[in-house]
Order: structure tokens, then C-alpha cells, then sequence
């Protein structure tokens, strides 16, 4: 450029040392380039060697001459190269601060597009921005806690950050007074669609009123950025929850389907044996004589597995009603618990001391349905004297609760339920493992008492622990304050 300048110079001397010489148009063409180089600061120096070089050349004729033709083309020479110089540099420098502008939003959107968590996009935003941009730290804290810095804490973000988001006005310190020089803090609103969403707070030592006009466009092209971030990891999270429910759905289908098929071979056989044994005695007492004594025990024998045939008929009845939503059917009374106990007593009295029973005195009676009460107790105490050691008692319990309702409880000390199957034991068609080896089984039973219990306005838990035994427990409301009685 300098020599471009001296070689202009040199032409104009040349040519009679003329200020009207056309040469010094030539002299535009360093300062216009050194404007498009170096920007505002390039076209300066340019504009003030030309000036300096022709100002010899034009003053010097209008002290002898005054304001001639050629003195005044000289002297409009000399303001226009300053002028266009100034203008193709302002141009210049305004057009590549724009472009690193753009650079750096698309290096923004583009680091925003991953799928990361949002802990690490502001991780590598920080970073991104502080490489970028003449300053020292920044800063991005957001509304939903987000928040990112050098040390874990913004630069002010007690005040700062909570007066831009409030006000969503831009906030400037001129020192923060923590170094020898002077550092600035800037503080622009991150704008989403939905708002003001957080703040960007910059620290650098200048920060002039067109960089607070950038930094106040980056505020706005970030927040956008970071709110589709959130708004992107929403959908992703909502994806994988949506996709995970909907596995689950399907495994749950899957696993009803193959204990549907397995209910289907469990209860193929738990009908037939007792209608194997029907037929097999009935046919004994049809086609032979036996004595009075054997004719009664093959009697007991038909009408034990016909209370069982009736039992699995009862169950797989409650249980077509409770897969349909219908509410089981109950006729409610008031009844006693130690009646409803006695009659269980009857029932059971082929098991001899086995069963404990032991009933409060002065407790309530129930509102219950009889039959339903019935069932629920039988079911029970069936499953506790199968999976009850023969040598050990089964307690059933009739007590007071704690929320003024009758408990009864029923106690085995069989080996218990595993942890991981108690909470499925009143799923229809579930059993615990190991429970088909122990005793045969649809596992519909506990599904029909809970479901019982519940169409009463009870409640019923089960408690479980190896070498302890499991302990059934539900509660009934009570009918009122009728005292019951023993049976």
C-alpha cells in the first residue's frame, strides 16, 4: 500500500506537481484496498499517508494561487479519499463483524442439535462462546436451574440474572471491581418462543454499545436454541417413556396370553381330577354292593370332590366377572365373625387341631355378604394347610384394626413368598415359584378374595418372610354396634 501511495505521489510530481492531475484518482485505489483488507482502521492509515503525500502537492498551489479550479479538485481529493475510505472501511469492518456473527450462530445451532443432555450443551456452549468472543467468562443460567460458569456460579447471578429475566431489559456493570483493570459485566434476556426463559452474562474488559447489540441478538438466537434443546429432550424422554410403556404392554400381553394357556392346562387338569373321581366312585356305588360303612365313606369322598368341582366352577365364574368389570353380586348382612368362624370350624373339622382359631370377644358385627365372607375364609385356610408344613398349626385370627374395622388374618408357617413374587400373589393366573410343586393349583384363588374384600370396602395385604411362614390379613367394615356373639 505505502508503495502504491509513493508511486502515486511521484506520477503527480511528474506531471508538474498539478493538483488537478487525473493521477490522483490513482490514490484511491491502496486506500480502498487497504479499507477492504484491514477494515476501518486499514482505510485511516491509508486515507492519512494519501493525505499526507498530496497535501504537499495541493497547499502549496493554493497559497500561491487561492482557491483555483485545480486547488479545489485537490483539496475535494483529499476529503474524499478520507471519505470513501471511511465509508469502505466502516463497510468493511461492520460486514465481518456480521459474518463472524453468523459464523458463530451457526456454530451455536449446530452444537444445539445434538442429543445431549442439557448439563453438557451449556458445558460446550460456554466453551464455544468464550473461544469465540473477546471476553473473559460467561455465563448461562436458565429457569429451570440450568445454569453454567467457570467456578459453578455466574458472575452475579443473584442480581443479574434475576432483574434481566424479570425485566428482559439488558444490564450492564461498568467493574465488577475484582482485577486491577476494569472488567465489564454484560447481562442480556435468553428469548424463547414461550418467553424469557434464562439469562447470558458476559464478562470482558470493553464492551461497547455495538457489542452490547450483538450480544443482545446472541441472547435471542440462544434461548431459541436452548429452548428447542428442551424442548427436543422433552420429546426424546417422552419417546423413550412412550416406548418403554408400550414394551411393557406388550410383555404384560405376552405373559397374560402364556398364563392364559397355561390356566388353560391347569385348569383342563384341576377339573378333571375331581370329576375323574365322581365318576370312578359313583360308578363303584351304581354297579356294586357295599357295606353301610364303606357306602358312607365313598359318600364323604364324593362330597369332598364335589365341594372342590364346585370351588374351581366359583372361581372361574368371579373371575369371567372381574375381566369383564362386573362387580361380584352381594347380598350384605349383618353378620358376627365368630358365626362366620364357627361355620368355617365345621368345615375344617377333618384337619383336627390344626387349625387355630381364635376370635376377639365384644367385636362388631360385619357388613358382609355371608356366602362371600364364606369363600374368602375357605380359600384362605385352603391355601395355608397346603403350603403348611402337616405337623404345624394355621392360626386364623378375628381382631380389632386399628381404623375401628373387624380384621381377620389367617397364618401359615409353610416357607413363604419370595420378595420378588409377593407383589404378583393377587394377580389371577399367577403362582409364586415353586408353588406348582408344592400343591396344584390355577392360581385364580387369591385374585377372587381380593377382588371380594375390595367389593366390600375392605383392604388386604399379605406378609411374607422365609422360615416365618405368610400371613393373610383383610379387613371388613362393621355393621354397626351390635356385639357379636360367640357361635
Amino acid at each position: 500500500m505505502a508503495v502504491c501511495l509513493a508511486a502515486v505521489t511521484v506520477g503527480i510530481s511528474l506531471d508538474d506537481g498539478d493538483p488537478a492531475s487525473p493521477i490522483r484518482h490513482v490514490y484511491f485505489l491502496p486506500v480502498v484496498l487497504a479499507a477492504l483488507a484491514f477494515g476501518l482502521v486499514g482505510a485511516v492509515l491509508a486515507g492519512s499517508g494519501a493525505l499526507l503525500l498530496f497535501a504537499p502537492v495541493v497547499l502549496p498551489d493554493v497559497e500561491r494561487h487561492g482557491l483555483t479550479i485545480d486547488t479545489v479538485e485537490g483539496l475535494v481529493t483529499i476529503v474524499l479519499l478520507l471519505v470513501v475510505g471511511g465509508i469502505v472501511g466502516a463497510l468493511r469492518t461492520q460486514s465481518r463483524r456480521q459474518a463472524q456473527r453468523l459464523v458463530l450462530l451457526v456454530s451455536v445451532q449446530e452444537l444445539l442439535a445434538h442429543d445431549d443432555p442439557m448439563e453438557i450443551l451449556l458445558r460446550r456452549l460456554r466453551a464455544l462462546l468464550i473461544s469465540r468472543l473477546p471476553i473473559h467468562d460467561v455465563a448461562i443460567v436458565l429457569e429451570g436451574g440450568e445454569s453454567v460458569s467457570a467456578d459453578g456460579e455466574a458472575p452475579h447471578p443473584s442480581s443479574l440474572a434475576r432483574a434481566v429475566v424479570r425485566t428482559g431489559r439488558v444490564a450492564f456493570v461498568p467493574d465488577t471491581g475484582e482485577a486491577p483493570r476494569p472488567r465489564r459485566i454484560g447481562a442480556v434476556p435468553l428469548l424463547g418462543a414461550s418467553g424469557r426463559i434464562g439469562a447470558l452474562i458476559v464478562e470482558a474488559d470493553e464492551l461497547s454499545s455495538a457489542d452490547r447489540t450483538d450480544l443482545e441478538a446472541l441472547g435471542a438466537y440462544v434461548g431459541l436454541g436452548l429452548e428447542n434443546a428442551r424442548l427436543a429432550a422433552r420429546q426424546r424422554r417422552a419417546a423413550d417413556e412412550l416406548d418403554s410403556k408400550v414394551a411393557e404392554a406388550i410383555q404384560h400381553l405376552e405373559d397374560m396370553d402364556h398364563a392364559r394357556s397355561t390356566f388353560v392346562a391347569i385348569a383342563s387338569h384341576e377339573l378333571r381330577t375331581p370329576l375323574t373321581a365322581l365318576l370312578g366312585f359313583g360308578e363303584l356305588l351304581a354297579t356294586r354292593a357295599f357295606p353301610v360303612g364303606e357306602v358312607q365313606r365313598l359318600a364323604g369322598i364324593i362330597h369332598r370332590e364335589t365341594q372342590r368341582l364346585v370351588r374351581l366352577v366359583d372361581d372361574l365364574l368371579d373371575l369371567s366377572r372381574l375381566e369383564r368389570g362386573t362387580e361380584p353380586t352381594l347380598r350384605r348382612v349383618a353378620l358376627h365373625p365368630a358365626r362366620a368362624l364357627s361355620g368355617v370350624a365345621e368345615l375344617f373339622r377333618h384337619v383336627g387341631s390344626r387349625l387355630v382359631i381364635e376370635c376377639e370377644p365384644e367385636l362388631p358385627a360385619v357388613d358382609v355378604d355371608a356366602d362371600a365372607l364364606d369363600r374368602i375364609l375357605k380359600n384362605l385356610i385352603t391355601n395355608a394347610l397346603k403350603y403348611s408344613p402337616t405337623a404345624l398349626p394355621v392360626h386364623v385370627v378375628a381382631d380389632h384394626d386399628v381404623s375401628g374395622a373387624v380384621r381377620f388374618s389367617v397364618r401359615d408357617r409353610g416357607a413363604g413368598i419370595s420378595p420378588e413374587a409377593l407383589p404378583h400373589v393377587f394377580e389371577p393366573y399367577y403362582r409364586a415359584p415353586g408353588a406348582a410343586v408344592a400343591a396344584p393349583g390355577m392360581g385364580l384363588g387369591l385374585a377372587v378374595v381380593k377382588a371380594l374384600v375390595e367389593a366390600h370396602g375392605g383392604a388386604i395385604a399379605v406378609e411374607s418372610a422365609s422360615g416365618w411362614g405368610t400371613r393373610v390379613a383383610f379387613t371388613l367394615p362393621t355393621a354397626g354396634k351390635t356385639t357379636a356373639v360367640s357361635a
